[in-house]
């Protein structure tokens, strides 16, 4: 049996059916390794990771589409994705346009609205049948349900926000024994291998304790362990170090950095391993770090950049990743493409397979414009390190602790 679906309901706009389209393969070859940030030409950094991601993307349409994206920043601050009408978007470096989703025509004219003051980017809007929250809920259902599709799925679960779908992916003898009665509205099987994610973290920029940064390598109890993402402010000013949950052992161990001088930053109070959520938070007690109110991205061994602040992520996006566990003297941060985003699952990068250590690492959206926006902690990758073609999950910030508020320099 091919790849065909069982149910299949895409979105559309009035009588226009969403429809990805075939595009011509250019001659000269994209890329073959991960971009890097240097924290230098930012806009052909992105451009080189949409290559990277998309193969048959020439580069002056690259370099075009990163454009597109650096001017996007206001845009993206003046929509507001927790309304019940958000039903996500993406970006088509192709065209170098945005699509956002919404469930109504009212949210559809308010994102014409905030588009309108950014004059030059193009903004599709898309009217669909079912918002973020709705498809995360089915999400969840599927992830923790004990019927028939459930346990077919055995986990492997996402959104397309193009056709917005639930999409499972099911191996072939279970694809076969489904029937168009298993599957409910609004869900999209495909037949397909599970993907294995390995865990980034491991027992075995490590002498940098200066400041507390995205990017740095942490110790457990002593041990070097993983690596810290963001810094982060709560409602009492309670200043926290973030890394990936699956990482922390035990509540109230202690967490320090540092290799020629070790500093302790403090305990881990709470941590987070369930679906999309993978996050552990050290409390600051250190008056070291405590005090300090910089919010700052490792781009190599002892350089660095400003977090501009806490975003989120369209497909299509460009992210680079602040972690560099089993190579702490590597100039630049690798960048990947997103491919996946959704209430209820990790966000999907493709073109970069972190390394063993690089868990909790912080992931930022890169535009172009000189600005870094912190989005999500590093969680799994590919079994193995630096795999070809890569592929890289996160935890986005906006999943976890919704009170914090991220520092930014």
């Amino acid at each position: 049996m091919k790849n065909v679906d069982l149910r299949r309901c895409l979105a559309t706009v009035g009588a226009v059916t969403l429809i990805v389209t075939a595009l011509a393969v250019p001659a000269e070859a994209a890329p073959a390794r991960a971009a890097y940030d240097t924290g230098r030409n930012d806009l052909q950094t992105v451009a080189d990771a949409y290559r990277t991601s998309f193969t048959d993307l020439s580069p002056a349409a690259a370099l075009t589409a990163a454009r597109a994206q650096a001017g996007s920043e206001s845009f993206r601050q003046g929509l507001d994705i927790e309304k019940a009408t958000w039903a996500g978007g993406w970006f088509d470096p192709y065209t170098a346009e945005f699509h956002i989703a919404v469930t109504t025509p009212a949210a559809a004219k308010d994102v014409s609205t905030v588009a309108a003051r950014t004059p030059g980017l193009v903004v599709n809007t898309h009217q669909v049948p079912r918002s973020m929250a709705e498809l995360g809920a089915l999400v969840e259902s599927i992830r923790t349900g004990k019927d028939k599709l459930a346990q077919a799925a055995g986990g492997e679960v996402t959104i397309d926000v193009k056709t917005n779908e639930v999409v499972v992916r099911v191996p072939k003898a279970k694809f076969s024994a489904l029937s168009a009665t298993d599957v409910p509205d609004g869900v999209r099987v495909e037949q397909g291998d599970k993907v294995s994610q390995h865990p980034d973290a491991c027992t075995s920029r490590t002498d940098c304790d200066n400041d507390l940064r995205a990017g740095l390598v942490l110790r457990r109890s002593g041990t070097l362990w993983c690596s810290l993402g963001f810094t982060a402010r709560d409602s009492a000013n309670n200043r926290w170090a973030l890394t990936a949950g699956h990482c922390v052992g035990t509540l109230n161990e202690t967490w320090s950095n540092g290799t020629s001088t070790t500093r302790t930053v403090g305990p881990a109070t709470d941590f987070i391993n369930s679906g999309n959520q993978d996050a552990g938070a050290i409390l600051v007690t250190n008056s070291f770090y405590s005090t300090q109110t910089a919010g700052r991205i490792m781009i190599g061994p002892s350089s660095y950049s400003p977090v501009t602040g806490e975003s989120y992520n369209l497909v299509n996006d460009v992210n680079c990743l602040s972690a560099s566990y089993t190579d702490p003297a590597r100039a630049g941060n690798p960048c990947a493409t997103v491919t996946d985003v959704g209430t209820g699952i990790k966000t999907r990068m493709a073109g970069y397979d972190p390394c063993g250590g690089d868990s909790g690492g912080g992931w930022y959206w890169l535009p172009g414009s000189g600005n870094r926006w912190a989005v999500a902690l590093h969680s799994s990758s590919l079994e193995g390190c630096n795999v070809a073609n890569g592929v890289a999950w996160a935890s986005p910030l906006n999943s976890f602790w919704s009170g914090l508020i991220y520092e930014t320099s």
